[in-house]
């Protein structure tokens, strides 16, 4: 897949440190199924980092999870306001099982451009 819409590698935060960095000095905002951490960042794009702990369920749920909320981002990483690095951490007993869903609870949180 090419254009606007690509999840490419860079827009990712893998590095433990990257983790860190965000979880320690970025504004935490609480939703009902995940938490998400928000810091600034230096590039000229948003990246995006998803954790999912054993606790919240089956190996295909979690994996299941980590998808919608990719591809959330994916669809609307150029309507999020400035230059951000976004955490999402999700909660023990997370309810989500739709796309909507996941746009629902995200866009509640006013950090989109809309």
């Amino acid at each position: 897949m090419k254009g606007q819409y690509r999840f490419k590698k860079q827009e990712r935060i893998s590095s433990s440190r990257d983790f860190k960095r965000v979880m320690k000095l970025g504004r935490k905002i609480r939703s009902k199924n995940f938490t998400l951490f928000i810091l600034e960042n230096n590039y000229n794009f948003n990246r995006l980092g998803i954790i999912v702990k054993k606790g919240v369920g089956k190996a295909t749920y979690r994996n299941r999870i980590k998808r919608l909320f990719r591809e959330f981002f994916r669809l609307n990483k150029h309507l999020i306001k400035g230059n951000l690095d976004l955490i999402f951490l999700i909660n023990k007993g997370c309810s989500i099982s739709r796309y909507k869903d996941v746009e629902q609870e995200v866009k509640q949180l006013g950090i989109l451009n809309e």
